[in-house]
């Protein structure tokens, strides 16, 4: 693929280093830096819903889309969830919620840090600094070389789900001077309601037959 100008990324990589991306405690054990998922994601028997960081940074979210409409679609790549990663180094891992082809690019100042293919047809050494690379991450091994500088990556996937998505997705649209996500023309600050949302627990036991905790509510 032809690369993208660097000028396609000066507000994303603006922005991220405005407000630094937050630590992913559920990624702390495939690399190192940090790495924050935006659009849908899975909820533990739960619909998925857009993740916390879309409402926490919905202008992020938006710069993302933008950038989506503008270089990922025409590349043949639908999408629903978008990965970002910030000085990450991931290891070899492959994406196990990714379904079909992602489209992934990597931006910023630094040196080193290329993308490692393990297996299959597009496996070697990649240079993904303004230069997008598709491929199924879900069934390839891959991982990230050393670097040294600012590297910043964009990760455009389907989100894997065994359970039905939203009906309707909500928009983020610019209002009154900040940015916000409407359903349909209602303002909305947080995601689909939880079914346990404001009720107590009762009890908490422990299943002596395996271990588990078993939580009650009133």
């Amino acid at each position: 693929m032809n690369p993208i100008p660097q000028t396609a990324f000066d507000e994303i990589q603006k922005e991220i280093e405005r407000r630094s991306l937050q630590q992913n405690n559920y990624r702390l054990h495939s690399g190192k830096g940090r790495s924050q998922a935006f659009g849908l994601v899975n909820r533990r028997c739960l619909h998925p819903d857009f993740s916390r960081q879309c409402w926490i940074r919905p202008y992020l979210y938006k710069l993302l889309l933008d950038f989506g409409d503008t270089y990922v679609r025409p590349a043949g790549v639908d999408f629903n969830a978008i990965t970002v990663n910030e000085n990450y180094a991931a290891t070899k891992h492959r994406d196990k919620h990714n379904t079909g082809n992602s489209f992934l690019v990597a931006f910023g100042s630094f040196t080193g840090g290329a993308l490692v293919i393990h297996e299959g047809d597009l496996s070697g050494v990649h240079d993904v600094c303004f230069k997008p690379i598709i491929t199924d991450f879900s069934k390839v091994y891959h991982s990230v070389n050393d670097f040294d500088g600012k590297r910043f990556s964009l990760v455009y996937y389907t989100l894997v789900s065994k359970r039905p998505l939203p009906v309707e997705l909500p928009s983020v649209v610019f209002e009154n001077g900040s940015y916000i996500f409407k359903r349909g023309d209602v303002p909305i600050t947080n995601g689909l309601p939880h079914p346990l949302k404001g009720r107590k627990k009762k009890t908490i036991e422990m299943n002596k037959e395996d271990g588990e905790f078993i939580v009650s509510f009133e």
